[in-house]
């Protein structure tokens, strides 16, 4: 049951519900799969971990910086050293040593790269070399574990690596393989040096690489291309050959092989349309039963277990080497959800609204426990911004920001329509509506190259209004609470850091909608992202929270000095969370001017403050993921006000508590 917002110290979390599934971008097996049944998947939403054979999961991402997970791999000896390696995007590479409780960042010499592919020695046990694929930086090679990396690119031509494969014998025969889109490289002394390993791959874009289990005496590769299907070498990649027969798909994105390829010959293709097994080395292919499809990842278990990663459907299991696949997300929630609205008219509807940059909207209509795609109308799937109508209650209006423009739903989100008039084809990234839009019908909007756009005509039509700054990229919009009296607009603005300049965060203000713009806060920071609270009603418009890395910036009870033509803002700010940690959501309570109460949502947990940001406490009693990306507080009539969050991955909680 909600309590008011003003709840006790026990105050704590319960998970309420969410979208299973996502986007997985790798799988690996445990070494020691037969007795301790672990399996880890990558996603864009973090990292996921299962003891039960991929049947059920759980996050282990905690602590990793980038929510961004390219690809995951264990070493060999896990069953003694518990070592998992995790690549992220534009985050580096990650070690975990009590299999991925916690993590701890690898140092790369530079900037962080995105990581694409990692593969440990066979012998890492003894040698301790890993290598790691990057995205246009080529091949990093370690010799302690990953505690130091040294580029290893000698002979590489396209430094963007697809893949990095280790001969099994690798301790007796030093050999390595890597995968680039246009094409192989092989590497006879450990890693140090490469020689191209392409015959048969001209003008063939490559997407994946394999390497025979009994490659010592078989000597067999696979690649995985954009058009061709799959090529096979089994002379260590010396010729490649297409062996396509009865693969109906030939852009083949994800291939496994068997750890038993020496008896039972099986491997298997992920493609757009499904997965396709070859039970005699890659001969010829048969479809598989089930529903997989835009397959991203392959893994084949010891015994007939095998795994399947798929875009925005989670992972698909087989039982029986692949032949057949079930969807098996019980407890993955892996979707780039970035929005949490909630009908204003929740008290009677319990409505709650979400918007992802992967599939688009969903709605629940029972207090986050179950969820539905609303996407009827909308063409993108990628929708950062939503917002509802204060006089959502009689006119079931709601607004989502996709990579394409505006749409606009009249029917509380069964369908929707293009709002787009005068909005150029811009990709609108922020939104935000009139406190009165019931009576002005004002939206303001916020997208690529630095635009805004206002409507006064409840979406009909759009107008550009001048940028604060035309060189920097707008990341949040907001109204003044009293905008139908002072004309009050707000934008924030990041700009990215050069070789001559740091980057910052700015919040600008207009007082005419738009026309002029004042710079309230300038913080320099590395960070991409500010997060805003603007009390309803309180202190007519001038009481403004800014949330920044890890810090609220609040006004003190004068804030504004100067003349009519230049005014200066003076700001106090309260360190929330660890230097580590980075705010990325604000919300004050409707009941500001009586209870003070804020509430801020960071990278490790959330908290609040009851004292208009002068203080903060951590409440993340039962969040078992602390990771969170959005906050919203909705009307609960007479239980006060209901405050929900949402964690990396979309998962929902409540905030409940012991009295009133």
């Amino acid at each position: 049951m909600a309590q008011p917002i003003a709840a006790p110290a026990k105050s704590r979390w319960q998970a309420v519900g969410g979208r299973e599934g996502g986007t997985i971008t790798s799988l690996a097996f445990s070494p020691s799969f037969e007795a301790d049944r672990l399996v880890f998947a990558a996603s864009l939403a973090g990292l996921h971990r299962s003891t039960d054979g991929g049947a059920t999961w759980a996050s282990a991402g905690a602590g990793l910086r980038s929510p961004f997970i390219e690809a995951v791999a264990l070493s060999p000896a896990f069953a003694a050293d518990r070592t998992v390696f995790v690549g992220t995007r534009n985050a580096g590479l990650w070690t975990s040593t009590d299999a991925g409780s916690t993590w701890i960042e690898q140092e790369f010499w530079g900037a962080r790269q995105s990581i694409t592919a990692i593969t440990p020695s066979p012998d890492f046990a003894q040698d301790g070399v890993v290598f790691a694929g990057t995205e246009g930086g080529g091949v990093y090679r370690s010799e302690n574990r990953g505690k130091t990396w040294s580029a290893s690119n000698f002979g590489i031509l396209d430094l963007t690596i697809v893949g990095i494969v280790a001969s099994p014998a690798f301790a007796k025969d030093q050999t390595a393989f890597v995968a680039t889109p246009t094409g192989v490289y092989r590497s006879p002394n450990g890693g140090k040096a490469w020689r191209d390993a392409s015959k048969g791959l001209d003008d063939i874009a490559v997407q994946c690489l394999a390497v025979s289990p009994a490659f010592e005496g078989d000597r067999t590769l696979f690649v995985g291309t954009e058009e061709h299907g799959v090529y096979v070498s089994t002379d260590r990649g010396a010729h490649w050959q297409p062996s396509n027969a009865g693969l109906a798909d030939l852009c083949v994105t994800a291939l496994a092989v068997s750890p038993r390829f020496a008896e039972d010959r099986t491997v298997l293709a992920g493609t757009a349309s499904g997965i396709f097994v070859s039970r005699d080395g890659g001969a010829n292919w048969q479809a598989t039963s089930g529903e997989p499809s835009a397959v991203l990842a392959l893994a084949l278990g010891p015994g007939r277990e095998a795994l399947a990663g798929c875009a925005n459907l989670g992972v698909f299991r087989s039982e029986d080497g692949g032949a057949s696949w079930a969807e098996s997300n019980r407890g993955l929630m892996a979707r780039l959800l970035v929005a949490l609205v909630a009908s204003p008219d929740f008290a009677r509807d319990h409505t709650l609204f979400s918007a992802s940059l992967d599939d688009g909207l969903a709605r629940s209509t029972d207090g986050g426990a179950t969820w539905e795609p609303i996407n009827e109308g909308v063409e993108s799937p990628q929708v950062p911004a939503l917002v509802a109508s204060p006089a959502f209650a009689e006119d079931r209006t709601l607004f989502a920001g996709t990579g394409s423009g505006i749409v606009k739903s009249q029917n509380g989100g069964d369908a929707w329509e293009p709002a787009s008039k005068g909005l150029d084809g811009v990709e609108v990234r922020c939104l935000a509506i009139s406190p009165s839009y019931g009576s002005d019908g004002c939206i303001l909007a916020g997208g690529s190259e630095s635009r805004l756009f206002l409507s006064k005509d409840r979406g009909s039509t759009w107008a550009p209004i001048p940028s604060p700054s035309a060189s920097e990229e707008v990341v949040w919009v907001g109204f003044s609470s009293t905008f139908a009296e002072d004309g009050t607009l707000f934008v924030g603005t990041s700009r990215e850091a050069t070789g001559e300049q740091q980057g910052m965060i700015s919040v600008w203000r207009s007082g005419d909608e738009g026309k002029r713009w004042i710079h309230m806060l300038g913080h320099q920071t590395a960070s991409r992202w500010v997060t805003v609270a603007i009390p309803a009603g309180y202190n007519e418009g001038r009481s403004i929270f800014i949330g920044v890395d890890n810090q609220v910036f609040r006004p003190p009870l004068s804030f504004e000095t100067g003349t009519r033509t230049r005014t200066r803002y003076i700001w106090a700010a309260e360190r929330v969370a660890k230097p580590t940690q980075a705010l990325v959501a604000l919300v004050a309570s409707p009941e500001f001017g009586r209870d003070r109460t804020l509430f801020a949502a960071s990278s490790d947990g959330i908290y609040r403050s009851t004292t208009g940001a002068l203080s903060w406490k951590p409440i993340v009693d039962g969040l078992d993921i602390r990771s969170t990306v959005a906050l919203v507080i909705a009307p609960a009539g007479a239980e006060g006000q209901a405050v929900f969050a949402a964690s990396l991955g979309g998962k929902i909680w409540r905030l409940v508590g012991e009295g009133k």
